[in-house]
């Protein structure tokens, strides 16, 4: 008996020996790939990066992993990737701002103005309108609008609908209107009045990134004696037609005409594509 409990001992003492503790497992580590990030502004820029006053440049952006994208100088919400025609008054810093629940990243462009000649209206000694523009230019109804406008040799200027006995330079924020609007400036001197033009496109819904741009849309000169000629030149984006009225008709994408009304004309121009339209105007004064 004694023989048989040494044998279960000594079995027991060597069976322990053969038990291995193992240590807890290592936590692992996330890897780059699984760990949160801010967002990241591919591009950023605006081409061209200069030109005179009353031209229009392209604003161009593409970000990822966003959940808002915003521009400031009224432009406000877009879409993560996209372009927006504009018509800065002066030479103009544009910020992006993208952001996400981990934080914000920013990204900034420049345009650069330089005056334009005023020599047109200086034939006549009127008013000289060197800007009038409208920001955005396509909308929603409600949504907030950008009006600035530059004259020079007038004393007094009204704008309509809305603004009258206003600064010959400044701007004023407004709410677009429910539908499509034509705002119209009249600039007024001892010699006359010059009608300037710019035009709010306002749709339904947000207007998509395929929406037709109008780069420009201008008349050179844009005043003339009745019998002489101005000459219209536009650039437009994204279109699959595009019109103006008084019997124009149908246009290239891009391109110029040859006008002589005999009194003053607003001319307006309708690009339209898939994804929506958009309209600007010019005037040609007649004196």
């Amino acid at each position: 008996m004694g023989k048989v409990l040494l044998f279960l001992v000594a079995t027991l003492i060597l069976a322990a020996g053969c038990i291995t503790v193992s240590a807890p497992p290592t936590p692992s580590t996330p890897s780059a790939s699984t760990t949160s990030s801010q967002p990241a502004i591919t591009t950023f820029e605006a081409t061209p990066s200069s030109l005179s006053a009353g031209g229009s440049a392209t604003l161009q952006w593409q970000v990822t992993n966003a959940s808002t994208v915003s521009i400031d100088q009224g432009i406000g919400a877009v879409a993560l990737s996209g372009n927006r025609s504009i018509t800065p008054g002066s030479t103009t810093t544009y910020k992006l701002t993208a952001t996400n629940q981990y934080g914000s990243s920013t990204a900034t462009t420049q345009v650069s103005v330089t005056a334009a000649s005023p020599s047109a209206g200086s034939i006549f000694n009127l008013p000289y309108v060197a800007v009038f523009t409208v920001q955005p230019a396509n909308t929603i109804a409600d949504y907030p609008i950008l009006l600035t406008w530059d004259v020079r040799n007038a004393f007094d200027v009204v704008i309509e609908p809305g603004l009258s006995i206003i600064p010959v330079q400044g701007s004023s924020q407004l709410t677009a209107p429910r539908f499509t609007t034509t705002y119209k400036l009249t600039a007024t001197n001892d010699q006359g009045s010059i009608l300037a033009t710019t035009t709010v496109t306002v749709s339904g819904v947000w207007p998509a990134i395929e929406t037709p741009v109008i780069n420009y849309f201008t008349a050179n000169p844009y005043v003339i004696h009745k019998g002489d000629k101005a000459t219209l030149s536009w650039q437009t984006v994204g279109g699959s037609a595009v019109t103006i009225d008084k019997e124009l008709g149908t246009v290239s994408g891009e391109g110029t005409a040859q006008v002589s009304p005999d009194q003053t004309t607003t001319y307006t121009m309708i690009v339209t594509g898939p994804a929506g339209a958009q309209y600007q105007t010019v005037t040609v004064n007649v004196k």
